[in-house]
């Protein structure tokens, strides 16, 4: 599930009773993402993954921990002084859970479902590889479930791209893409979308926000390839259905 967040991210990936989080949106998207979930039948959450620190990603996650018993909770390698930063850290300690953070080829379980996630970036340190840009730290992850594939890109950019190419080819091939940075330019190059040659692919944005995103070029990268793609914006929440090895889009 690809839900319709305004301006930011929210992926619920659920197998039978398992249910894993990634992302939340915004603040003020927190009790949208509630809802949403409890709509669909969400007790409780094996896992929430927040991809990096910005605000758009990790805003609504404070009131997901409040609603929902979460089991385990992995963050990217690097944190930002920031109000809702803090606020997601005492969310976290009040639910009395140990955050991880995971490395580059490290797993999550997608519950017992038998789905797991593998970590391709960006590995230890990122601010000291990548600097001080967010985005860059953002945890890349790959599901491979029902003999189907996905990627889950945050906010990662072109240089981490470049990077995964060079290190994780071989993981970037999948069915399902959730494009980067809301459609931005600075990432989804032509090299990285022609390793992930995506069946489907979603863009998570609002309609005349004040980013200009998508960019029209992400789009061209991504249409050659004969990419399906969906935006939120556009479609509301996107879901797409993985069993037997194939993708379909939900009714």
């Amino acid at each position: 599930h690809f839900i319709d967040v305004g301006q930011g991210d929210a992926s619920l990936i659920v197998s039978g009773d398992s249910a894993v989080l990634i992302d939340g949106g915004k603040q003020s998207a927190g009790d949208a993402v509630v809802d949403y979930l409890s709509r669909h039948g969400i007790a409780d959450l094996d896992a929430v993954i927040a991809t990096h620190p910005h605000e758009d990603h990790i805003g609504g996650l404070v009131d997901v921990f409040e609603a929902f018993d979460v089991k385990s909770v992995y963050l990217s390698d690097e944190a930002m002084d920031t109000r809702i930063y803090e606020k997601l850290l005492d969310a976290i300690d009040e639910e009395g859970i140990e955050p991880e953070f995971p490395d580059i080829g490290d797993t999550i379980p997608l519950g017992e479902s038998g789905g797991v996630f593998t970590v391709l970036a960006p590995g230890p340190n990122s601010r000291d590889t990548y600097g001080n840009d967010p985005n860059t730290w953002s945890l890349v992850l790959r599901l491979d479930a029902s003999g189907c594939s996905a990627l889950f890109t945050g906010d990662t950019t072109t240089r981490v791209e470049q990077d995964m190419i060079k290190n994780t080819l071989s993981l970037l091939d999948c069915n399902v893409l959730k494009v980067a940075h809301h459609g931005s330019r600075t990432a989804s190059s032509a090299e990285f979308l022609e390793a992930v040659s995506p069946e489907f692919a979603v863009i998570s944005y609002e309609k005349g926000n004040s980013y200009g995103l998508p960019d029209e070029e992400v789009f061209e990268r991504l249409e050659p390839i004969g990419t399906e793609i969906f935006e939120t914006a556009k479609h509301g929440s996107v879901v797409l259905t993985m069993a037997n090895g194939e993708v379909g889009v939900a009714s």
